[in-house]
């Protein structure tokens, strides 16, 4: 089955075959993520700004069609996020991204925005599944490929091999969030290094809720344009 979260037709056609072949879920990751320099702006094949569509709205729109077959199987969800999410922001007036700036850290908002998903999620499904959040830490992954010139990967690997994480180092906390037996009772959080993370970033729970309601307005006012409306 194929799946690009850069697309809400893929999206929608992955879970309908998805649903087909397994009435219960037990475990989502949402590890998809994309980085883009503020050089130009980049878009989805709906429109959306990349960051925000891809590592925000593409996971949101898949774990709400899925809903069902999670709650089924009393699913664990685990949004995989970044301590970038600190630099990031929530403007809930602009999340399309239409007025940024060179300084605008699209890729923290997005981060931020996961965090936020998760926490709304995990208060909607209260009882009836688990919700984390994680940061994975700093994986040497190809993440940043469209960032950073080919000469600069010289720079980067002994940077590399001495700080950063492989993708097995990196896989540890969400794989601790999706399976460890002692986190069945919480929900909402976040962790980092396989325990919970504060976070020097504030958390608004009315900024959550705002964010899901216009999210999937913005997913909704797509697909009626393309005669899909509440799909």
């Amino acid at each position: 089955m194929e799946l690009d979260l850069a697309s809400l037709s893929s999206i929608k056609k992955f879970s309908d075959e998805v649903k087909k072949q397994f009435p219960k879920i037990n475990i989502l990751i949402n590890n998809a993520g994309v980085s883009f320099p503020n050089t130009k702006r980049v878009e989805t094949e709906d429109g959306f700004e990349i960051h925000f569509g891809v590592n925000h709205l593409g996971h949101f729109y898949l774990t709400n069609l899925l809903l069902d077959e999670l709650i089924a199987g009393h699913a664990r969800v685990v949004v995989l996020s970044s301590s970038l999410h600190e630099k990031g922001e929530i403007n809930l007036d602009d999340l399309n991204g239409i007025s940024t700036t060179k300084k605008t850290n699209l890729y923290a908002n997005s981060k931020l925005a996961n965090i936020y998903f998760a926490q709304e999620l995990a208060q909607r499904t209260k009882g009836k599944m688990n919700v984390y959040a994680c940061c994975p830490g700093w994986v040497y992954t190809n993440l940043f490929r469209h960032s950073i010139k080919w000469y600069h990967y010289f720079l980067i690997l002994p940077v590399a091999f001495f700080f950063m994480r492989s993708p097995k180092q990196g896989a540890q906390t969400p794989l601790y969030c999706a399976t460890e037996p002692e986190l069945e009772k919480e929900t909402g959080l976040l962790y980092r290094d396989c325990q919970h993370y504060n976070s020097r970033a504030i958390f608004y729970s009315n900024i959550a809720t705002q964010l899901w309601e216009k999210s999937d307005q913005m997913i909704q006012d797509v697909l009626k344009k393309h005669g899909d409306g509440d799909s």
